[in-house]
């Protein structure tokens, strides 16, 4: 599953790439762990923390256009953005 949103993120930083919001990203470099909290669903990323500063955007606002762009997956229920641009996802 883990592989499955790695894809989805990459997929995601792509799209924004061709927008022009993003400049080259290493889809390897995606950092996508497990929660320790289910409340905060099943794993996070913080991509959008680790960006931000190159896409000279807030790291909340570039976390809600990488969940605008990711591709929809039967395998995630829900996508949220917490505290200050962490991505949130859990499963179906």
């Amino acid at each position: 599953m883990k592989t499955h949103l790695h894809h989805l993120i990459a997929q995601a930083l792509q799209q924004l790439q061709r927008e022009g919001v993003l400049v080259d990203v290493d889809p390897s470099s995606i950092p996508l762990e497990r929660t320790r909290d289910r409340t905060h669903g099943d794993f996070a990323s913080t991509i959008a923390l680790a960006l931000a500063k190159t896409a000279r955007r807030k790291p909340r606002e570039l976390a809600e256009r990488i969940m605008a762009a990711l591709p929809p997956s039967a395998h995630v229920a829900k996508v949220d953005i917490a505290g200050p641009g962490f991505i949130n996802f859990f499963l179906a």
